[in-house]
């Protein structure tokens, strides 16, 4: 079983009585991550169990538990409530009161640990109330970072050299080294720019394979999240949606454009968008503006969560080379990346002004600035719309560094850093 990087994040607090709960798609590697979190704690084998609730007999057996009989339940699966115990119940938004549930084990079962998983924002939202308030640390489990893809395809060395030169302040010693191994890492980032970051894809050996995995993804998504649970009938517009956002990725949402484009009703389409952020498909950045007159609508941009999903809506697989979209590959793996990065006091938006001034992202981190911008290419001009920037909200805003991302060249010039994207 492979490292994720939220692994660290939630054993700082697993010795607390919190339900750690696991929210992601399907086949992102929650399951895999919550057998790894049993492994690094303090329970043994012997003191963790694990509960996989798409088996209908273990299902029902729950369904109908109440706290009186919970005991007998678990001594039947084989926990002892007097002791220690961890239990790992996966994919319980298919339990029919999963909230009631997990409130009995955590408030009447003091020696029970519990790592929760679930696939469906849809069935969470619906089954799950503000009763657990207190009670649940819940972590999102994204596709791999490229980080976490370069451990997959056990390139250590990259990842590492990668890690040394964001930690090291003394940068130039790396740059040497970073240009040693740069083929080898434009190589494995296209790669991951092409297929994506879901685990089982990563893994497969062959381009067939990993297309085939992804298909099976997305055909799995569309089965059970959406027509069981959303109960669309119109699945062909849903995917001709799901198209169009790939074709348009990194381009501003006109609702009446993609409706025209569609053939759905305005209601239906921002029901459809809806769905899609809450089953982690997309998501969306906001412009920046300071003066509503000024600066161009409200309309956001859309992303899509995993890049090998958006190329299998296009079945466009090809190399970069031959590609005519790298441009918006790169802004979307930027996308995520940030947003991955994002927090209370940090947030992202674009910026483009009505004389189409822009700039791809804007980071505003408690009163201050970082402007980035992402070209495919290998880029050494300074941008013209930071110093625009800049000059248009001098001392209003505390712009503190200004990056642009490409393909391979890595240089600090006026003020300017320029980085190549495996390195980010």
């Amino acid at each position: 079983m492979k490292y994720r990087e939220l692994t660290d994040i939630i054993l700082e607090n697993f010795s607390s009585h919190e339900i750690v709960f696991l929210l992601g798609t399907r086949q992102s590697g929650k399951t895999t991550l919550s057998k790894i979190l049993a492994q690094k704690s303090s329970f043994s084998d012997k003191q963790t169990y694990f509960f996989d609730f798409e088996d209908k007999q273990l299902r029902d057996a729950f369904n109908v538990a109440t706290l009186a009989s919970l005991p007998t339940l678990l001594k039947l699966e084989g926990v002892n409530i007097e002791n220690k115990s961890l239990l790992l119940f996966d994919e319980i938004q298919h339990l029919n009161d999963p909230a009631n549930l997990l409130k009995l084990l955590h408030d009447h079962f003091p020696t029970l640990k519990i790592i929760a998983t679930g696939s469906s924002s849809l069935q969470i939202k619906e089954k799950f109330s503000d009763s657990l308030s207190g009670r649940k640390n819940v972590y999102k489990v994204e596709p791999l970072s490229f980080n976490e893809f370069l451990l997959f395809k056990e390139e250590n060395k990259l990842q590492e050299l990668r890690q040394m030169f964001k930690s090291s302040e003394q940068k130039n010693e790396i740059i040497s080294l970073v240009k040693v191994y740069e083929q080898q890492f434009l190589q494995l980032f296209e790669e991951y720019l092409i297929y994506g970051g879901y685990p089982e894809v990563v893994l497969s050996s062959s381009k067939e394979k990993k297309i085939l995995k992804l298909d099976s993804i997305a055909t799995s998504y569309i089965q059970k999240d959406i027509r069981e649970i959303a109960r669309i009938d119109n699945i062909e517009a849903y995917n001709q949606l799901l198209r169009y956002l790939a074709i348009n990725t990194g381009a501003q949402f006109n609702l009446a454009s993609a409706k025209e484009a569609i053939k759905i009703s305005s209601v239906t389409l921002s029901k459809y968008l809806m769905l899609l952020k809450e089953t982690y498909i997309v998501d969306e950045l906001a412009p920046f503006f300071t003066n509503k007159n000024r600066e161009i609508s409200k309309s956001k941009k859309i992303f899509y969560k995993d890049l090998g999903v958006r190329n299998l809506q296009l079945r466009n697989f090809n190399e970069l080379s031959i590609r005519t979209d790298v441009g918006a590959l790169y802004e979307n793996y930027i996308f995520n990346l940030l947003e991955h990065q994002k927090s209370v006091v940090k947030q992202n938006f674009f910026y483009r002004t009505q004389s189409k001034s822009e700039i791809d992202f804007i980071i505003n981190t408690e009163e201050k600035y970082s402007l980035i911008e992402v070209k495919s290419g290998s880029f050494s001009n300074v941008p013209k719309a930071m110093f625009e920037f800049e000059k248009k909200y001098d001392g209003k805003l505390n712009v503190e560094e200004k990056i642009v991302i490409n393909r391979s060249n890595l240089e600090y010039k006026n003020g300017v850093l320029f980085l190549p994207a495996y390195l980010l």
